[in-house]
C-alpha cells in the first residue's frame, strides 16, 4: 500500500514535472517566434528607412543637376521660342529607383508610396521628352544644313517644318518641366516630413 502510494505520487510529480516543462517549452518557443518577429519587422524598418533616404539623396542630387543644365534654360524660354539645343542623356539617372523597385511596394504609407512612383514617373517622362527634342534638333540642323548646301526649296520647308516642331515642343517641355519641378519639391518635403533627414544626421 505503501509502496503503491509512493508510486503514485511520484506519478503526479512526474506529471506535474512534465506539465511544467512542457509549459515553459511553449512560452520559451513563443517568446523566441515574438523576439523573431520583431527582429524582423525592425530589420524591414532599417531597409525601408534606408531607401527613403537613397531616394531623398537621388532626386535631391539629380534635380540639383538638371536644374543647372537644362531646367533653368528651359524656364527662360519665351512664347514661340525653341528649345534648340542638344541635352546630353546618360542611360540611366535613377539607379537607386530601378535598382529597388521592389521594395517600393513595401511602404506602409499608401499616399507616400504613390507619390514616389508618380514623381519617378513624371522624370522618366521628362527624360524620354527631351530624347525626342534632341531627335527634332538633330532633323531641323540636317534640313537646315541641306538647305545651305543645295539651296533647294523643299529642304528649306523641312528645315521649316522641323523649327516650328521645336517651337511647338518646347511649350510642351515646360509645361512638363513646371509639373515635375512641383511634383519633385513635394516628394522631398513629404521625405523630410518623415524623417530622412534626421535619420541622415545620425
Amino acid at each position: 500500500m505503501l509502496n503503491e502510494l509512493i508510486q503514485s505520487k511520484e506519478f503526479v510529480a512526474a506529471v506535474i514535472g512534465g506539465v511544467i516543462a512542457g509549459f515553459f517549452s511553449i512560452l520559451a518557443t513563443k517568446m523566441a517566434f515574438k523576439h523573431q518577429q520583431g527582429q524582423s519587422e525592425n530589420n524591414e524598418k532599417i531597409i525601408i528607412s534606408s531607401l527613403l533616404q537613397a531616394i531623398h539623396d537621388e532626386l535631391e542630387t539629380v534635380y540639383e543637376r538638371y536644374q543647372v543644365t537644362m531646367g533653368a534654360r528651359l524656364e527662360s524660354i519665351r512664347e514661340n521660342e525653341p528649345l534648340n539645343f542638344y541635352y546630353p542623356l546618360v542611360s540611366d539617372f535613377f539607379s537607386v529607383y530601378n535598382g529597388n523597385t521592389f521594395l517600393i511596394g513595401r511602404i506602409n504609407d499608401n499616399d507616400l508610396r504613390k507619390q514616389i512612383i508618380k514623381t519617378y514617373t513624371l522624370s522618366k517622362g521628362m527624360v524620354d521628352s527631351f530624347r525626342l527634342n534632341n531627335d527634332l534638333v538633330h532633323k531641323f540642323e540636317y534640313a537646315n544644313k541641306l538647305y545651305e548646301e543645295t539651296k533647294q526649296e523643299v529642304h528649306k520647308q523641312h528645315a521649316i517644318a522641323h523649327y516650328n516642331s521645336l517651337i511647338s515642343y518646347a511649350a510642351t517641355l515646360k509645361q512638363g518641366h513646371g509639373a515635375l519641378k512641383s511634383e519633385i519639391f513635394a516628394l522631398l518635403r513629404t521625405l523630410r516630413k518623415n524623417g530622412v533627414l534626421s535619420e541622415l544626421a545620425k
